[in-house]
């Protein structure tokens, strides 16, 4: 298993707290043995070489650090709400929980980017990160609205972000930093494109989020599958029309989600995308062609929660129940350890 995914199998599961709402003895206790986890984690360099300190001053380095907030996906609404497993989901998965017949759990819905003032209508990547669990165990789904990622390695992360730093005598990026960049590392234009090929969603109820990386799922059989998650909103896909677009205020996500959940819970339907030959397990900026698809629950939005319930965990990837694996994309073991940087940063606000 490789070193990063080890080591914080215990960050902020939250490290086993039975309740998923958490008291404030318990998130003090938390958030102390975060800042230890993240302090240790940000030493550790990646795979690649590059270390999660210098992924989140890349970060930085675009958007500015505001106290408090995430260094990316930095605006966002933290929700509460249940997962309810299919019924035929354990024949995909052994992971304990996928045979309960409901999951309590709370989530954060959000925008891309570092900067905490995003318009609603960027075309950005959404996000949307989920974390259930059974009393025993913790599984955090963390998706985002486009299927592939902008970067496939630690390097190509650390040049696209560079890349984009604004020029001190324009204020803008360097075009040609950007375009020597896409030479280097073409990985980045899957994503971009797809950005590019749309308006922004209507609403954070109205777009799929994928997970972009893939998972092992271990049946009660021993039978592996390699699969890449999708929650897709049952009440369809709707991005913001031409007119919308433009009549719409800057910021409207929130009273949108608030006015769903007072007529009814938001839903999704969690898919597992099978791996077929091709389909790569370590590069995440590649979509995959699968065709065949695994229903395995239904997860219900029901409620808006304090930011704080958000704000006191990081939600990450990798934190999954027996039964689950993560793959060996260099990317998702990466995201630990600037994950945690992160954290311990809006910790030092």
């Amino acid at each position: 298993m490789p070193t990063l995914i080890k080591d914080h199998t215990m960050f902020l599961g939250v490290s086993r707290i039975s309740s998923l709402f958490i008291s404030s003895q318990t998130l003090s206790k938390t958030i102390t043995t975060t800042c230890l986890l993240a302090a240790a984690l940000a030493a550790q360099p990646s795979l690649a070489g590059t270390t999660p300190t210098e992924m989140v001053d890349a970060l930085n380095n675009i958007f500015g650090r505001h106290a408090g907030v995430r260094a990316a996906h930095a605006k966002g609404l933290c929700v509460t709400g249940q997962f309810e497993p299919a019924s035929n989901a354990s024949n995909f998965t052994s992971a304990a929980m996928f045979k309960k017949p409901a999951l309590n759990g709370f989530g954060r819905f959000s925008i891309g980017g570092g900067n905490p003032g995003i318009s609603d209508k960027s075309r950005t990547a959404r996000g949307l990160a989920f974390r259930m669990g059974d009393g025993k165990e913790n599984y955090d789904l963390v998706l985002i609205s486009e299927p592939v990622s902008f970067a496939a390695t630690p390097e190509s992360f650390m040049s696209f972000l560079q890349a984009r730093v604004p020029d001190p005598a324009t204020g803008k990026p360097n075009p040609e930093k950007i375009a020597a960049h896409n030479i280097q590392f073409p990985d980045g234009k899957a994503q971009a494109a797809l950005l590019a090929s749309h308006p922004a969603p209507a609403s954070y109820s109205t777009t799929a989020y994928h997970s972009t990386s893939a998972f092992g799922f271990t049946s009660k059989k021993g039978k592996n599958t390699w699969a890449r998650l999708s929650l897709v909103p049952v009440a369809g896909t709707v991005y913001l029309d031409e007119a919308t677009e433009a009549s719409q205020p800057d910021q409207f996500l929130q009273a949108d989600l608030q006015r769903r959940l007072a007529e009814k819970a938001i839903e999704f339907d969690l898919v597992a995308q099978h791996r077929t030959p091709g389909d790569s397990l370590q590069d995440s900026t590649m979509q995959w062609s699968g065709s065949k698809h695994t229903t395995l629950g239904r997860l219900k939005i029901t409620a808006q929660a304090d930011a704080a319930l958000c704000d006191a965990v990081t939600f990450l990837p990798t934190i999954l129940p027996a039964g689950v694996k993560a793959s060996d994309d260099p990317i998702l073991q990466a995201r630990a350890g600037a994950y945690a940087v992160s954290f311990g940063r809006r910790l030092a606000k």
